[in-house]
């Protein structure tokens, strides 16, 4: 085959596969006597503005002010236990 044919011949192939794309690239049409059906996944609903609070070191839980307080006690041993007195 020569040159031209195949210059020829790709250009036929390349049309007749950019056709059908330009069918979906118009927009998202339905196929006719489809219905779209609703989606599945909702978008979710936006997080309310956070209240700031009335103290450092507290949070808000609905309309309370709560603030966590407390000690931690760790105690750490090695070697063997002594008998109790």
């Amino acid at each position: 085959m020569s040159a031209k044919l195949h210059f020829l011949y790709g250009i036929i192939v390349a049309a007749g596969a950019i056709a059908p794309l330009q069918a979906f690239a118009n927009g998202n049409q339905p196929l006719p006597g489809v219905k779209q059906p609703d989606p599945i996944v909702q978008a979710p609903q936006p997080e309310p503005d956070e209240q700031p609070t009335a103290k450092p070191g507290t949070f808000k839980v609905g309309n309370f002010d709560v603030k966590v307080s407390g000690s931690i006690t760790v105690d750490v041993g090695a070697g063997r236990i002594k008998p109790p007195r």
